[in-house]
């Protein structure tokens, strides 16, 4: 029978509840209504701009500020989901009562960032309405978006209030002496949410390097203890910023960094191009693009298995996600190939190789937080990804018809078609086609900025699952609700990487490490390669987003000084933490693609990986020596 402090410390969970989810539902609402008129307001600025020569007054200011509705209207219901991204790598293979433990200790951070973050976004908010701080061009007051920020924050803060009730319960229930550990958390986080004082107090004086070590090892460890990613950073980057400068400057970082980082028109282009993928997928192009391969290719040896190939390519064409190509990619062909007698080994190690494919041929969501991280050219990177993606496609293709030319029992030949249907198939392939000139083309040739493209690309897709029949209502707002979900967790981390950016500045630690590689005595490729090696390790444990926020701010100076083109670089290591995507023990596309097939045991998927993976080194080896691979296309940019 359940204890009574445990019964009363549920029903108070519950009744929280009662307020927070009907208003996270509300405001999640809201911003599904934000991001459809955004997409019409770029879509009709762009139509009125070029046929009619009468562009949208402020609509690029418009854009930034339903920007911030966006963002911090989806981020309570993304938590209530449990959509914001942590690591449970260790923490999964803990008992469930030392997992709460920690989940009471982690909840109880997050809760505590954001409710300063919450307090400083409304004395932010009182001062811009003081000062009387307008946009540029329409003279829309500041001030309401900071209240925004500040409601979404207290909104989150309730979430997060009733994760650490639940926790706490699950404390009670099971653990021996539960007051103990209570007691210990409570120490836990005290001692880490003060450590800007106590380190004053210490008798050795802590230089900023120092300081930013150990800042670093503090993240690493939050980072494993579950607890997402971006309010570790902002935690980290808060209490270290508040050491090395004073706490009132912290605190005004904390005020005006939520909405600097949720306003930037740059990156009003990832929830456009998450829709316009999420829009694709609900239009079942990806199933059409496949269906057509495999009725040209089907019947060679392997057939299938170049047509997923070929397929995950095309997907990754509007959609950026290497997981969602991988999933998307394997729930329509794996069975296919299971029904062709091909090896597991073959059927899911191409699909999960292919499915990485996602995150370099563009658009790519990675490729656009890099652009944010390092002040580059979102249009330059997106072009600069189209030969490595396509030489990607093109060394799996050949992998695998050498494989099945070696062994032909790992593919059998597939079904034969007529050439009548060969030719009819092609009509399947015309959307995606159109609408990757349409959005890379345009970005190229300059008659688009990223944004507008993706604003244009999202509302071409919806027009093309109008026509081709497969779109509905509920299809349309499970595309919105996803978005609204992946962005409130892409931009969680984005405002925890700006606060955490400041602090490694002030640490001078990126710009120390840039000086000390620059005058290592070894060759710039062997750092170069070091530097590499990390990515495929992070890969192996995290997706590939984090990954890139977490060490761009640290790597990027080392890369600058050692004379490395910044495009070619932000290639290189999206192919690499791609490759760490596949790669044992972890590998994120592996262990997704064994939701979809389920009968198939990770080692044998991990098997047919390798030859994908050795393909990969290929690739990386032509970009490394021939870097005009990656800087060619953007280099005839206008």
């Amino acid at each position: 029978m359940e204890r009574p402090s445990i019964i009363r410390l549920e029903k108070s969970a519950r009744a929280i509840e009662g307020v927070a989810n009907p208003l996270s539902h509300m405001t999640d609402s809201v911003a599904r209504g934000v991001l459809a008129v955004m997409v019409f307001l770029i879509t009709g600025d762009v139509i009125l701009r070029y046929f009619f020569n009468r562009p949208i007054k402020g609509s690029y200011e418009l854009v930034e500020f339903m920007l911030v509705l966006l963002v911090f209207f989806g981020l309570a219901y993304t938590q209530t989901k449990k959509g914001h991204l942590s690591i449970t790598l260790l923490t999964s293979r803990l008992s469930a009562g030392t997992q709460a433990v920690i989940n009471s200790a982690t909840y109880l951070l997050c809760l505590g960032g954001f409710i300063l973050i919450t307090w400083r976004s409304i004395a932010q908010a009182e001062f811009l309405r003081a000062e009387g701080t307008c946009s540029g061009l329409l003279y829309i007051p500041n001030f309401p978006f900071l209240w925004v920020v500040a409601f979404g924050s207290a909104l989150l803060c309730l979430v997060f209030v009733i994760d650490l009730v639940d926790s706490l319960a699950d404390v009670l229930r099971d653990c021996q002496k539960p007051w103990r550990w209570l007691l210990l958390d409570g120490l836990l986080v005290l001692l880490l949410s003060t450590f800007p004082v106590w380190f004053g107090w210490l008798p050795w004086e802590i230089g900023r390097p120092v300081a930013g070590v150990f800042g670093v090892c503090l993240m690493i460890v939050l980072l494993f203890s579950q607890m997402s990613i971006g309010p570790v950073m902002a935690v980290v980057g808060f209490l270290g910023f508040a050491y090395l400068v004073n706490p009132d400057a912290a605190l005004n970082i904390l005020g005006m960094s939520p909405f600097r980082s949720a306003s930037s028109h740059a990156l009003s282009t990832i929830p456009l191009f998450i829709l316009m993928g999420l829009l694709c997928f609900h239009a079942e192009l990806s199933k059409d693009i496949y269906t057509t391969l495999r009725n040209w290719v089907g019947r060679m040896p392997g057939g299938l298995a170049m047509a997923t190939v070929g397929g995950c390519a095309g997907f990754a064409a509007v959609s950026g996600s290497s997981l969602a190509t991988a999933v998307t990619m394997g729930t329509i062909s794996v069975p296919e190939m299971q029904r062709y007698k091909y090896a597991d080994s073959m059927a899911c190690g191409c699909v999960a190789a292919g499915g990485s494919i996602g995150i370099l041929i563009p658009p790519s969501i990675p490729f656009i937080i890099y652009a944010s991280l390092t002040e580059e050219s979102i249009g330059k990177l997106f072009v600069a990804g189209i030969i490595p993606g396509l030489m990607e496609a093109v060394l799996y293709i050949f992998t695998i018809y050498i494989l099945c030319k070696i062994r032909p029992a790992l593919g059998p030949p597939g079904p034969s078609s007529t050439l009548r249907e060969k030719f009819v198939s092609l009509k399947g392939t015309w959307g995606i086609l159109v609408l990757f000139i349409l959005v890379i083309g345009g970005i190229y040739v300059g008659i688009f900025t990223p944004t507008e493209a993706a604003g244009v690309g999202a509302f071409g897709a919806l027009l093309l699952g109008i026509l081709n029949g497969k779109f509905n209502r509920r299809n349309l707002l499970a595309s919105l609700t996803d978005t609204i979900k992946n962005t409130a967790m892409l931009f969680l981390m984005l405002i925890g990487a700006e606060i955490f950016g400041y602090f490694l500045t002030m640490s001078q630690i990126p710009f120390m490490l840039a000086d000390f590689v620059v005058a290592l005595p070894v060759p710039n490729v062997v750092t170069l390669i070091a530097l590499l090696c990390v990515y495929i390790v992070l890969g192996c444990i995290m997706p590939i987003i984090p990954a890139i926020i977490l060490t761009v701010p640290i790597f990027f100076p080392v890369v600058v000084g050692l004379g490395y083109n910044p495009i070619w670089f932000g290639v290189i290591i999206v192919t690499m933490a791609e490759m760490g995507q596949i790669t044992p023990p972890v590998g994120i596309n592996v262990f997704a693609l064994s939701g979809v097939a389920k009968d198939v045991p990770l080692g044998t998927i991990f098997k047919g990986i390798f030859p994908f993976l050795m393909a990969d080194v290929v690739r990386v080896a032509f970009i490394i020596v021939f870097p005009a691979l990656a800087l060619f296309l953007p280099s005839l940019m206008s």
